[in-house]
């Protein structure tokens, strides 16, 4: 048997050869992404506003000042809407809470000042909510959509989005706060369905604390038959972070209707399912 060579300094280099071999064999360390999944989830819960918002529009129709139940298939049965023309305000009241057919549990009172019909350009629609939760998450802050024009040939309709003050709240009280812009293409399609395609951009603080950016970087598309099937998520689209020198994104997938998404970084990618 050979004997190992005792030459210090070739033992030296040996040794930082075989380090950094070990080193090219190791996928990198994946970083922390929590914020990138808490955004996500602060996102479904404004996301599900949409669908609300135009399920109570569509059986309300801004017709005089009443008091009356949405049908259970729509939003969840005891959800009372009402309707007052002459301040342009609509709240619905959810109560202690009430769980629709897909799901969803919402509970407190959501609040929608509008200008005019939301389907004629220049109308827009403010809103707010009072002790809102929607599946355990409190959501507060002022959300205002903007009919920007449309187009008849494509039945589209353009609308710009905000969100000012936006803020999440876990039921451990950590919460996330964000603002955001958004454009967003709604395609009205028969029986009242719809599709939405959304570009824009956000910013603001993880629950533990970190600043971050983000960008919508390739659409993301919403579905009402998905959106009431019970999932939240983005049928496909791409979201990029920038958050403590970490550049990473969220990809959505293509077209497929479940909270499934994957989160790339530098070096690797992690799979995960948005609840």
């Amino acid at each position: 048997m050979k004997n190992l060579p005792n030459n210090p300094l070739l033992l030296l280099v040996m040794s930082v050869v075989f380090l950094f071999s070990a080193c090219d064999t190791n996928e990198a360390p994946e970083p922390d992404v929590s914020v990138i999944e808490e955004d996500a989830e602060a996102t479904m819960a404004f996301e599900d506003l949409d669908n609300l918002t135009l399920t109570v529009l569509s059986n309300s129709g801004f017709s005089a000042r009443t008091t009356r139940e949405i049908p259970a298939g729509d939003i969840c049965e005891g959800a009372l809407v009402n309707v007052d023309e002459e301040n342009k305000m609509i709240t619905v009241d959810f109560g202690d809470g009430c769980t629709s057919p897909s799901g969803v549990t919402r509970k407190g009172i959501v609040m929608l000042s509008y200008t005019g019909n939301l389907l004629f350009t220049g109308a827009k629609i403010i809103t707010t909510f009072d002790g809102y939760e929607v599946d355990g998450l409190k959501v507060e802050g002022t959300r205002t959509i903007s009919n920007k024009g449309g187009d008849l040939e494509t039945n589209t309709i353009n609308l710009e989005v905000t969100v000012q003050n936006g803020k999440v709240t876990w039921s451990d009280g950590t919460s996330v706060t964000f603002n955001s812009d958004q454009v967003r293409a709604l395609k009205l399609g028969t029986q009242g369905d719809y599709q939405v395609t959304i570009t824009g951009t956000a910013n603001g603080t993880s629950r533990g604390g970190y600043e971050y950016t983000s960008s919508i970087t390739d659409e993301l598309v919403y579905t009402k038959s998905c959106i009431e099937s019970g999932v939240s998520s983005a049928l496909s689209g791409i979201v990029a972070f920038q958050y403590r020198g970490i550049e990473a994104s969220v990809d959505y997938g293509n077209d497929e209707c479940d909270n499934m998404a994957t989160i790339n970084y530098p070096g690797g990618s992690k799979p995960v399912t948005l609840d």
